[in-house]
C-alpha cells in the first residue's frame, strides 16, 4: 500500500486586527466600536488587573530631544500671539503628538468593558494645570479636530 500524505494541521486563526474608523481618520461624531475579546486576551486582562492590586507599579520616563520644538516656538511665538491672541506654548505640540498617536494606534485609547474592548473614535485628553486654587485637570474634548490655537486657548 502507498503511504498516505502527512496530515496537515488545520489553519490557525490570526488575531483580529484592531478595527479602524471607516474613513481612516476619526469622525466628527463621538462614536465607539465594541469588539469581543478572545478568551486568551480576556485572561491576560484579568491577570493584569489582579497584578495591579498586588504588585508595585512602575512609572517610566522617556527623554525627548525638544530642540526642533523649541526652535519652532522661538521662531513663531510672536507671530502666533499677534495672530491668535494667545501665547504659543509647548502643550499644543504635546497634545497634537498624543492625539496623532491615539488616531494611529486606537488600542492605546481603548478600554475594557466586560468581555469587550471599546474603541473610541474620538480623542479626549486631560492636562493637569496649576491654578491659584490648586491643581485642576480640564478635559480637552475632540482634540483630533483642534489646532494649536484651540489647544493653547
Amino acid at each position: 500500500p502507498a503511504p498516505s500524505a502527512p496530515k496537515q494541521a488545520p489553519p490557525t486563526k490570526a488575531a483580529a486586527p484592531e478595527p479602524k474608523p471607516a474613513n481612516g481618520m476619526f469622525s466628527s461624531s463621538r462614536t465607539e466600536r465594541r469588539v469581543k475579546m478572545s478568551p486568551m486576551r480576556r485572561k491576560i486582562a484579568e491577570r493584569l488587573v489582579d497584578v495591579q492590586g498586588t504588585a508595585a507599579i512602575l512609572t517610566t520616563f522617556n527623554e525627548v530631544d525638544m530642540t526642533n520644538l523649541m526652535n519652532m516656538r522661538s521662531t513663531y511665538k510672536d507671530a502666533f500671539e499677534k495672530k491668535h491672541g494667545v501665547k504659543l506654548g509647548f502643550m499644543s505640540a504635546f497634545v497634537a503628538a498624543a492625539t496623532k498617536a491615539l488616531v494611529e494606534q486606537p488600542i492605546v485609547g481603548a478600554v475594557i468593558d466586560g468581555n469587550e474592548i471599546v474603541y473610541r473614535d474620538y480623542c479626549d485628553i486631560s492636562i493637569a494645570v496649576s491654578s491659584p486654587r490648586g491643581l485642576v485637570v480640564p478635559v480637552l474634548r475632540d482634540t483630533q479636530h483642534m489646532s494649536f490655537r484651540d489647544i493653547e486657548a
